[in-house]
């Protein structure tokens, strides 16, 4: 992969209407994500039935997590952050436990950094998995729309 040049990777399954706002932020940034919270990403979908789609996993570029039929609604970016796209009724709670909006990408992806606090790390991984299996929702209640 060349960094110079924008992502063209999407024009497949994940090249959809619901997923235009994190196309556009990963084209714009290219992030990569360090292998701790891409682990933390795929261990927060088990016993989902989860695709993963990943540009470049040998130059460590960032994992989104998209359902069967490619709508995007989690992925992992940088040393920390884990995104999900959660459902409107569900942004209060994850803003109180730790979240924030992520306004590059829309007012309901949220991202969360699992490693911070320290002592609250292993609650906060667990966390993870509530998430996710929201955002999982959410995203077949959008591929039905």
């Amino acid at each position: 992969m060349n960094f110079s040049e924008p992502v063209k990777e999407f024009e497949g399954i994940l090249d959809r209407p619901e997923n235009e706002t994190i196309i556009q932020f990963l084209k714009q940034y290219q992030p990569s994500a360090h292998s701790d919270v891409v682990d933390l990403l795929i261990s927060s979908t088990d016993e989902l039935e989860v695709e993963f789609y990943c540009p470049d996993t040998d130059n460590h570029a960032y994992y989104l997590a998209h359902t069967h039929n490619g709508i995007a609604f989690g992925a992992a970016i940088g040393l920390s952050a884990l995104m999900y796209r959660l459902p409107q009724q569900a942004i209060s709670g994850a803003l109180s436990k730790g979240g924030e909006i992520i306004k590059d990408i829309g007012d309901n992806w949220v991202s969360f950094n699992p490693f911070w606090p320290e002592e609250n790390r292993s609650q906060r991984i667990n966390d993870m998995s509530h998430w996710c299996r929201l955002a999982y929702h959410h995203a077949l209640a959008l591929e039905k729309q």
